[in-house]
């Protein structure tokens, strides 16, 4: 398999947990419900067990990969090296106590915390941290940003507590690895896939899988921060009927789903005793295959972006919570975010009829892929009026998931144009490395050029935030310009849990952290 197939793996891993763990059309505020029938409590409560659901099965086995099935026991069970906060978008410490970067950008000091524990009882030292690097490396593994780890050239262990990594070039995207990699024991990580033992450090121990029906988490009375830990038990049920799990939801069987439908879950959000909680982010690529005519023209793809009314797509399709964005960044943590450039592609259709006939191009009819999801298919109804509207008449090919996942996956989309979702978590220096549309090389709009390649390598390459502001603007400038993959919007992630659940909170990648919650009435 070619270096931009694995790239495409790695992405949709990301893309797919993304898609999963979102409620689109949520409000973005947290904790908006009435208080009706309801209490609260200045302080948490200890004790009580939360019981929660979610559409796929775990793969214990996969924890380095993204996968769908762990976005509910990953947080719990294992930690990473590192977090990158929702707020400010820089690394706080979990496993590593402190790190200090190079001048240069190339090497890396880490130290970490003191006597961390396995479940198992064996003490978290430096060489089980370069044993999960190695299989973050490892193209076998699947990691979700093995291109990351791939460029790191040296790695040392310093003491117990201590490593030093070297890099190949500047790596200031080496916090979105760390984001999805989480430490891993190389005394027993043969066993995890079986699910039988899953030996991590966080405050919850896997206690035990029934495959297809339920997971049991337990306290980890050994924890180094037990006293912040307030549950006793987690305990996530195999719910693969979206329905089912709203119902079940509703009747009071479960405390929070992840996997009910968009629109399910807006409307149980507005009712009293449920609110909605902020899980990650999305972007709506609009992919246009290069290699096939007339899209070879820059203009064409100009007057496609013109034609789109994003704002009338943010309020039907989002019920107003999201941004009608031409940039995939996310705008509160992303260095350098150019709100001039995300306003670029505005609702202009007589540009759009102008720029077409300057082209040479009138009633042209095309195929468009798409995922066969409520939000997918109502994004897809507005872009079809409006391309229509100025002569470009486009015909849907909805998809399944899996089908979606695994052209894109082989490179063979199969229509020229492709409304896409991709998580926008990770930073632009990762994002265009690992997001499939933003690639260099081998994206699935087949578009290359040297200065496309040279911009991107500009803004891996870029450390400090001058430089990478000034990366990031030359580079979404030539993106903008040449419209391979401008998003339709940019939204974030909403979920949906009752109310006597307190604390729980999405990661920048969209994966939900449970280890704080606690439970009111």
């Amino acid at each position: 398999m070619s270096r931009s197939r694995n790239k495409w793996r790695r992405a949709l891993a990301c893309a797919a947990v993304s898609a999963l763990c979102t409620v689109s059309a949520c409000r973005a505020a947290v904790d908006q419900v009435a208080a009706q029938g309801s209490g609260t409590f200045a302080s948490p409560r200890d004790g009580g067990t939360l019981v929660v659901a979610q559409t796929q099965d775990p793969d214990p086995g996969s924890f380095l990969k993204t996968s769908l099935g762990n976005v509910l026991t990953e947080q719990s069970v294992l930690e990473t090296l590192t977090s990158i906060d929702q707020k400010t978008g820089k690394p706080r410490g979990v496993l590593a106590r402190s790190w200090h970067v190079a001048a240069d950008g190339k090497s890396m000091d880490l130290t970490l915390r003191d006597g961390v524990k396995f479940h198992s009882g064996a003490t978290l030292d430096a060489d089980d941290v370069i044993f999960t690097l190695k299989k973050a490396q490892d193209p076998a593994t699947g990691a979700a940003n093995q291109a990351i780890a791939s460029d790191i050239s040296g790695m040392k262990a310093v003491g117990d507590d201590e490593l030093k990594l070297s890099f190949s070039k500047p790596l200031p995207n080496i916090y979105d690895l760390f984001e999805t990699m989480p430490i891993l024991n190389p005394a027993t990580y043969a066993q995890y896939a079986a699910g039988k033992v899953v030996d991590g450090t966080g405050p919850f121990v896997w206690k035990s899988w029934t495959p297809g029906a339920k997971v049991q988490l337990a306290r980890f009375p050994g924890y180094r921060d037990a006293d912040k830990i307030h549950l006793d038990r987690i305990e996530i049920n195999i719910i693969s009927d979206p329905t089912a799990m709203l119902s079940a939801i509703r009747s009071g069987r479960i405390q929070y789903g992840n996997g009910v439908s968009a629109l399910d879950a807006y409307t149980l959000s507005e009712q009293p005793g449920f609110k909605a909680i902020s899980v990650g982010g999305s972007a709506f690529p609009l992919a246009i295959d290069v290699s096939q005519k007339p899209f070879d023209n820059k203009l064409v793809r100009q007057a496609v972006q013109y034609a789109i009314d994003r704002k009338r797509i943010v309020q039907q399709v989002e019920s107003g919570q999201g941004t009608a964005a031409s940039l995939p960044w996310r705008e509160t943590t992303t260095v350098g975010y150019d709100k001039a450039g995300a306003r670029h592609y505005t609702y202009d259709p007589e540009k759009a009829k102008r720029l077409l006939k300057q082209a040479g191009v009138s009633d042209l009819s095309f195929n468009m892929v798409t995922l066969n999801t409520p939000e997918a298919t109502g994004v897809f109804q507005i872009v079809r009026n409006n391309l229509a509207a100025v002569g470009l008449h486009a015909d849907a090919e909805a998809l399944s998931a899996t089908e979606y996942d695994s052209r894109l996956a082989a490179g063979k989309l199969g229509a020229p144009v492709t409304l896409m979702l991709a998580s926008n978590g990770l930073s632009p220096a990762s994002a265009v490395v690992s997001r499939p549309e933003l690639l260099a090389a081998g994206n699935p709009q087949n578009f290359s050029s040297p200065t496309y390649t040279r911009l991107v390598k500009d803004v891996t390459n870029a450390t400090g935030e001058a430089a990478q502001a000034k990366a990031l603007k030359a580079y979404d400038d030539y993106f903008l310009d040449q419209a391979f993959a401008v998003p339709v919007l940019v939204r974030p992630g909403i979920a949906v849990s009752t109310r006597a659940v307190h604390g729980l909170v999405g990661t920048q990648m969209g994966f939900i952290n449970l280890n704080h919650v606690w439970l009111g009435q």
